[in-house]
């Protein structure tokens, strides 16, 4: 009997480190792989990377192709992605903290090479239920991402034909902004005045 209590043990033990490791690691690789990346910039803010950044950090892109990202962070303040590309394919793929695909767009499905992306903390289950929803968000700011995690990147991609194009494309990316959203003031009523 005391052999098998044993086993199981073990058993959860490494079950529990693979878990550890599974959920950790991602997170921790991204982190790492960006810090270098986004010193001087920091959270919020949309960096078009270095041809030897966007190959260390995405390797599967063409060399010739141009990518910016926007490392976000929602835990204070919702953020606002807005870009305003030339012509041509592009695709915005906005990633949790852990690598999970939040959200993904290209030229077609958006339309216009003009968009605005809202990333917004996911509410939580007690939020869900006590607030009611509200549509304006959506027409105020163009598409609404809701994030599990505070934190994650938006990867904006656009490829080049001929590595001339690569300077053009990457001064339109240059214009793309990625900030956080002022908080919404609520306006009340007067109170009305107090009979003498």
């Amino acid at each position: 009997m005391g052999k098998l209590y044993w086993i199981a043990a073990a058993f959860f033990a490494a079950l529990a480190t693979h878990a550890a490791f599974v959920l950790a690691v991602p997170a921790y690789t991204l982190d790492r792989s960006l810090a270098g990346v986004l010193e001087h910039a920091g959270a919020n803010h949309f960096v078009v990377l270095k041809p030897e950044d966007q190959q260390r950090l995405f390797p599967g892109y063409p060399s010739n192709s141009v990518a910016g990202i926007c490392a976000f962070d929602v835990s204070k303040a919702d953020v606002k992605f807005t870009a305003d590309m030339a012509p041509g394919y592009w695709t915005l793929t906005i990633y949790s903290r852990s690598g999970q695909v939040l959200y993904a767009l290209n030229d077609t499905q958006a339309g216009s090479g003009q968009f605005t992306v809202k990333l917004k903390r996911a509410p939580g289950l007690i939020e869900m239920l006590t607030q009611p929803g509200s549509d304006d968000a959506i027409a105020e700011a163009g598409w609404n991402v809701d994030t599990p995690e505070p934190r994650g990147i938006a990867v904006l991609w656009q490829p080049a034909s001929d590595p001339a194009e690569r300077a053009g494309i990457q001064r339109g990316l240059s214009k793309t902004t990625c900030a956080p959203m002022p908080p919404k003031v609520s306006v009340s009523a007067p109170s009305a005045a107090k009979k003498a």
